[in-house]
């Protein structure tokens, strides 16, 4: 008779993966139920039309950090990324676009063609992104301190702090910009143009619900500035063969631990014990025991409907319910005989490649969240 495994993942996304992997390097016997007939979850590339396969929700690389890719091997399985030629395309009118990306001098040019200021402005821009970012990215790799916990807990906090403390006051300035300032506010202070706003506001607003005049969406655009591809920061990729290749790329490292992934397994309830989670059951009524069992869903369909609302504080029940995840995102996946032709750049190009942001200015976008948040779609 097999054995239960000592730890359960729900949910077989990227993110899924990744712990398993790390539990089963450090011994553990560990198993994953997906209820998609295929992993990856966001990160999955399929086929959606005949003769057709794309990365069918995320789409590009920057936020897998350098260190997961080196420590699981995702080389060695295959994954290979590959750097955007440009960061970002932002198509004006029958005339006029605006390229990002390409180095500093490129880009530069592209800026003066709407403000020789914006252009002048620009390295030191990406300078004091640059030092904020580099805070960020050495407190990712470490475990946050809980609200309320011990020693343990405050040393993290401290730990935290010592690294806030290595800015210097004008950089500390910029970080709580960071974390309370709309997009809209921030860019406004460094460029005048419109569309260098635009170009770097939309940063602020993807896969964000909010308008980029909204406190807090200065962040969402530095997060969008923290991650690296091949070693260069702050760039953006994409992964040969999909978002699919990077989540096949950790199954395989999980499995060469001894992981084992099923697939088409649903997760009806978590039981717990003692205050802890220690059992799934599933759909066709199998029972599995676990002395870990980890929750890569999402947190409402965990604690509202996965865990017995009496095993969770009535208060945490309460916040869970209240708590908003509703996506901004509308993906739509086409089949194309050609390659689209832009009227202000109808050659092929790098710009093919890159992002393509149609929204021309910070006002468009707020009027698209406005939209959104009344009538469901933005109306342009």
């Amino acid at each position: 008779m097999a054995q239960n495994p000592r730890a359960i993942v729900i949910g077989a996304g990227h993110n899924g993966l990744a712990c398993a992997a790390y539990l089963a390097r450090a011994g553990l016997r560990v198993k994953v139920l997906e209820r998609r007939p295929v992993i990856g979850g966001a990160a999955a590339t399929e086929e959606f039309h005949p003769g057709f396969r794309n990365s069918v929700a995320a789409y590009t690389v920057s936020l897998l950090h350098p260190a997961v890719i080196r420590e699981l091997r995702l080389a060695r399985h295959g994954l290979r990324i590959v750097e955007r030629p440009l960061a970002n395309f932002l198509p004006l009118d029958d005339a006029r676009c605006l390229r990002v990306g390409g180095g500093l001098e490129a880009t530069q040019r592209e800026f003066a063609k709407f403000s020789p200021t914006d252009a002048e402005r620009l390295p030191a821009y990406w300078v004091m992104l640059e030092r904020v970012a580099d805070v960020l990215r050495a407190l990712v790799l470490e475990t946050p301190p809980n609200l309320g916990g011990g020693l343990g807990d405050l040393w993290r906090a401290l730990s935290a702090a010592r690294r806030v403390r290595t800015l210097d006051m004008e950089a500390r300035r910029d970080l709580l910009d960071m974390f309370t300032k709309s997009a809209a506010d921030l860019l406004a202070r460094w460029f005048e143009s419109d569309p260098v706003r635009a170009a770097f506001g939309f940063d602020a607003v993807v896969g964000s619900y909010a308008s980029p005049f909204h406190p807090g969406t200065a962040y969402v655009l530095l997060h969008h500035c923290f991650g690296e591809v091949n070693g260069r920061k702050g760039a953006w990729g994409h992964a040969i063969g999909g978002m699919g290749a990077i989540s096949n790329a950790i199954a395989a490292e999980a499995r060469a631990h001894g992981v084992e992934i099923e697939t088409s397994a649903t997760v009806a309830r978590v039981g717990t014990h003692d205050g802890a989670a220690r059992s799934v059951t599933l759909t066709d009524g199998r029972t599995l025991d676990a002395d870990i069992v980890v929750g890569n869903v999402n947190p409402k369909l965990l604690y509202l409907d996965m865990v017995d609302p009496l095993a969770l504080p009535e208060a945490f029940v309460g916040r869970m319910r209240g708590w908003k995840c509703a996506s901004a995102s509308f993906r739509m996946n086409v089949a194309l005989s050609a390659l689209p032709r832009f009227a202000c750049l109808p050659q092929p190009g790098p710009h093919h490649a890159s992002g393509i942001i149609l929204a021309p200015s910070l006002d468009y976008m707020d009027a698209a969240h406005s939209d959104a948040r009344r009538e469901g779609i933005a109306r342009a």
